[in-house]
């Protein structure tokens, strides 16, 4: 379906009436619902699920996925069962304080965020800057969620900024290296319900459409990946019914 700016009737056939379904907006359009109406039906709110944040890039978001369902994240929270909202921002997600106040305001059961490689280009940070601003991110993030499940994802394989220096010095390497090692030190420093995926071993070039962004394949390795740490870690019992199949 293709999508123009303006107001618009969209019909959605369903393969079933009884089903649950979910809809997921395209992400490169800022798309305000106002209203949903069943035809020859009726609709009703499905139960709730866990509430799981995802903060990130545009790799987060969805690019370059083919569909909007197949954006990590969404394959991700269908696979665990949870309702996922997406928090990804193209060509953002430094660890913003201003994001860690929101998602600290939010209301959430689990939370990953996954940010890195803009560091390296556009708002170009050293890896003592960005040790500095994970531990904040995730010092705020703490003070609205301070005991709920957070998982953050280092940056995945970026070839072109693996080993070359940005503008001030810092590959991508090394500002992985820093997000981790802020990471470990905030669970060194005590906060027992945080985990750590590193990144670089998750994807390979042949994943990357463009170089940066995964298509199909890549973002359902990443929400394999993801959805394994949330099942197999000590927190499951917590979160999830079940393993992820």
């Amino acid at each position: 379906m293709l999508a123009d700016i303006g107001t618009h009737l969209v019909r959605l056939p369903l393969p079933r009436p009884d089903g649950k379904y979910t809809v997921h907006l395209p992400e490169v359009l800022r798309s305000l619902i106002h209203d949903v109406r069943p035809v020859g039906g009726t609709l009703e709110p499905v139960a709730r699920a866990p509430r799981w944040l995802v903060y990130g890039d545009s790799i987060v978001e969805g690019w370059a996925a083919s569909r909007p369902q197949l954006a990590w994240p969404a394959v991700a929270g269908r696979a665990l069962g949870v309702e996922g909202v997406n928090l990804g921002y193209a060509g953002a997600a430094r660890g913003e304080l201003a994001s860690a106040q929101q998602l600290a305001s939010l209301e959430a059961d689990i939370i990953t965020v996954a940010y890195g490689t803009n560091c390296w280009s556009r708002t170009p940070h050293t890896a003592g800057l960005l040790y500095e601003t994970t531990l904040a991110f995730l010092a705020a993030v703490r003070t609205g969620h301070p005991r709920t499940p957070l998982l953050v994802v280092s940056p995945v394989h970026r070839p072109d900024a693996e080993a070359t220096p940005n503008a001030l010095g810092a590959n991508l390497a090394q500002l992985r290296d820093a997000v981790e090692r802020a990471t470990r030190d905030t669970l060194r420093g005590g906060d027992d319900r945080l985990s750590l995926l590193p990144g670089v071993g998750l994807l390979t070039p042949a994943h990357l459409v463009d170089g940066v962004h995964p298509g199909d394949e890549g973002h359902a390795l990443l929400a394999r990946a993801v959805a394994e740490n949330l099942t197999g870690n000590k927190f499951r019992g917590t979160i999830f019914g079940k393993a992820l199949d």
